[in-house]
């Protein structure tokens, strides 16, 4: 599959099925998002507009794709709904 950044709407449909779906085989990414856990916050979301960004997070899944301001995964890393810092995602 080839993944095509989008400015509003999900690069990846099986991303998408995961959101819509709340992550119906992860119950721990689906508490996480419930409780703030979102890509708008984590370090490593690059947004595009108020509500689509990147994920560049190498450890991430979802690298590279263009995500939801909302979505969520393992890999999320908090560090508030301003700029972000991608200290840790593009180290070897």
């Amino acid at each position: 599959m080839t993944n095509v950044i989008l400015e509003n709407g999900f690069s990846n449909p099986e991303s998408e099925k995961l959101y819509h779906k709340n992550w119906p085989d992860e119950q721990n990414i689906r508490k996480q998002k419930e409780n703030g856990g979102q890509c708008g916050a984590c370090s490593s979301f690059a947004p595009l507009n108020p509500d689509w960004g990147v994920c560049c997070s190498r450890k991430s899944r979802h690298f590279k794709e263009t995500v939801f301001e909302h979505f969520s995964c393992s890999d999320y890393r908090q560090e508030g709904w301003g700029a972000h810092s991608f200290k840790e995602r593009f180290m070897p």
